[in-house]
């Protein structure tokens, strides 16, 4: 259960939660993303007070949550791109979108591999490429680079990077929180039900 849980999610700023197995913290992520409805909150979008209700579908829109084993979508990695991308856009501005995107992720080499087929870390970044090419304003990571190899992590985080430069509100949920202290705004600490700020 979580109690005195008072969390905020900026524009541009990389937070990093920690806390015990078991302390609540991928609870706390689904709930900010809209899949798992809190017995009781207060929530405050841009100076708004909403309900759940209200808040919910917002949440579903411009929120994601990616577990540390991301799902894949049969077919390459440029196919999954494209089940992500903005259906409005023209198609001229889809393909430049999805380039852009496959080359800051480092994933440009792997476009026509099945994405299934991929080692963990790619997936990690074929799961934030999808995010990015999707638009999503806030991003709750759950152990983004767990199991991953000295050269994965350093490409996921230099995505993370450009993703956090573009604006991008970014929560990660870890148990090694100096792997993201290059990329660090916050530390919060989630410990007997309550969050902490260090």
């Amino acid at each position: 259960m979580l109690r005195s849980v008072d969390i905020t999610a900026v524009s541009g700023q990389f937070s990093v939660l920690c806390g015990e197995n078991g302390s609540g913290k991928t609870t706390l992520l689904k709930i900010m993303t809209g899949l798992v409805r809190p017995d009781q909150c207060q929530i405050d979008l841009n100076g708004k007070e909403l309900s759940w209700k209200q808040a919910r579908s917002h949440l579903i829109k411009h929120t994601l949550y990616l577990h540390q084993t991301p799902y894949m979508f049969s077919g390459s990695v440029h196919h999954n791109l494209m089940l992500s991308s903005n259906q409005g856009d023209n198609s001229a501005t889809q393909k430049h979108r999805i380039q852009e995107v496959l080359e800051s992720a480092e994933l440009d080499q792997l476009k026509d591999k099945s994405a299934k087929t991929l080692s963990g870390g790619q997936q990690q970044r074929v799961a934030l490429a999808r995010a990015s090419v999707n638009g999503s304003s806030f991003l709750f990571l759950d152990e983004p680079t767990a199991s991953m190899d000295t050269e994965s992590v350093k490409r996921t985080l230099g995505f993370l990077h450009q993703l956090k430069q573009g604006g991008t509100a970014i929560l990660a949920c870890t148990h090694n929180p100096e792997t993201f202290e290059a990329l660090l705004d916050r530390l919060l600490v989630l410990e007997n039900h309550t969050l902490y700020e260090q």
